[in-house]
């Protein structure tokens, strides 16, 4: 009998259905499934879990790969809020109500009156046919291995439904961990998600034949829950993340292209850092943007403009008012909610260096995308960030506003050190062995699931 891998996108499914971009989960989950070893599994099957049912169903390939290509993403996203509508016609009532919230409703009512491909062609601005009913997957068995990427909260009905079907099937169940920062900090997280997070993971975790963690950090800090709650030591296997450009220039059309996202966002001819990613209490901005002012209050020299990418998330509400009181530091500092992965390239390529200065990161995205850019990147010493930009990056003591100016002070004010920067990522990314994708995470991710 093959031995099947059960990849599950229900969390990408209830993100996309909200939003337009991505954030550090759906895109290491994106890097993964588009993997060529993860592609190259003969036996392997994209699936979700319907709100409000045990169903599984299965998502086409073909849908993913829109979702994976930056020129088609729009249309990968239109297609699977159509699927996400679907999908509702598998719900029970009974099981449904329990999960149901209030921004449901649009796909539910879409769902029962058969309106999918309205949804779709509403997104996608392409008038999309009526596709054949979701296809359930044939049940599961004891030589299936379910794959979870690391969003097990992504429906409140989720973990009690693959308990059960663990239970029922005795399928082997691997799952993928980002960070545990949840568990120590519910504060950092949205009330809607937070009992969700911290509450489904302790009733997961006893059920997991083998986890996967994103760094050694992580790996360690899983390894100190499991001890300290007295469950059973399942192995836990640290996948080797990839480094990824999102829509690297191939020509001077691109270039040209790169051009004019800088000049939508009034940043041509100029000078700045760059800070990607949510907007939150745990990213620590409010270090960085003192640290900038402070630098411009103390140098005679012009000092570079502070670009923070990201959308507002949850406790962003300092941040908003502060720079609102002091009209975004005297326009020196740009915060841009809504960019595409193909305007975030662009954004890379024409920073200074960017910044990441979080208190706390399972790992570091930014940092890896950053890199992979050639843009040097000054990343606080937590976490797993240090795995994330290994000897590439600059470091500084989390907390220390000071080691943070320094470290900006010094490659604005040192062009030869910020060219050396980048030189060494030039020589580092030369190299075969340091320019690999994500094929080997998904290798990691096979031999996971059927070791």
């Amino acid at each position: 009998m093959p031995r099947r891998l059960l990849f599950d996108v229900s969390g990408l499914l209830s993100w996309y259905a909200y939003f337009r971009h991505p954030s550090g989960i759906q895109r290491v989950t994106e890097h993964l499934l588009s993997s060529s070893t993860i592609q190259g599994y003969e036996h392997i099957e994209f699936v979700a879990r319907a709100l409000g049912s045990d169903a599984l169903y299965v998502v086409d390939r073909d849908v993913l790969e829109n979702l994976c290509d930056l020129q088609h993403r729009p249309l990968g996203i239109a297609k699977l809020r159509g699927i996400f509508a679907q999908s509702m016609r598998f719900a029970s009532r009974g099981k449904l109500r329990p999960e149901f919230r209030y921004f449901h409703l649009p796909y539910v009512v879409g769902g029962a009156l058969g309106l999918e491909a309205v949804i779709q062609t509403l997104f996608s601005g392409q008038i999309a046919r009526r596709k054949p009913a979701l296809r359930a997957i044939v049940a599961p068995s004891a030589s299936d291995t379910f794959f979870n990427p690391g969003d097990f909260w992504c429906h409140d009905g989720y973990v009690g439904s693959m308990i059960e079907m663990r239970r029922r099937t005795g399928m082997r169940y691997v799952q993928l961990v980002h960070d545990l920062f949840a568990l120590d900090r519910p504060d950092w997280i949205h009330p809607q998600f937070g009992h969700v997070i911290t509450g489904e993971f302790g009733r997961l975790a006893p059920h997991v034949d083998r986890w996967l963690a994103t760094s050694k950090f992580v790996q360690s800090t899983l390894s100190g829950y499991l001890v300290m709650h007295a469950l059973q030591r399942r192995p836990i296997d640290v996948i080797p993340m990839g480094w990824d450009a999102l829509g690297a220039p191939s020509g001077n059309a691109d270039l040209d292209r790169g051009q004019q996202v800088l000049g939508k966002y009034g940043l041509s001819g100029k000078k700045y850092i760059l800070h990607v990613g949510t907007v939150e209490p745990r990213k620590n901005l409010m270090s960085l943007i003192e640290a900038m002012s402070d630098l411009r209050k103390q140098s005679s020299a012009p000092i570079p403009y502070c670009v923070l990418v990201g959308r507002q998330g949850w406790r962003s509400e300092g941040i908003r008012r502060h720079l609102e009181s002091t009209q975004f530091e005297d326009g020196m500092v740009v915060w841009l909610k809504n960019v595409s992965d193909r305007e975030l390239g662009a954004l890379y390529r024409g920073a200074q260096f960017a910044v990441v200065p979080s208190t706390i990161e399972g790992w570091g995205l930014p940092i890896r995308e950053s890199l992979a850019h050639g843009l040097p990147c000054i990343a606080s010493r937590v976490g797993g960030m240090e795995e994330a930009g290994q000897d590439l990056a600059a470091y500084f003591e989390p907390g220390d506003v000071d080691g943070l100016k320094t470290a900006i002070a010094y490659w604005i004010d040192n062009e030869e050190a910020l060219q050396h920067a980048r030189s060494r990522l030039e020589v580092h990314f030369k190299s075969e062995a340091n320019s690999l994708g994500w094929d080997a995470a998904g290798a990691a991710v096979l031999r996971a699931a059927f070791e």
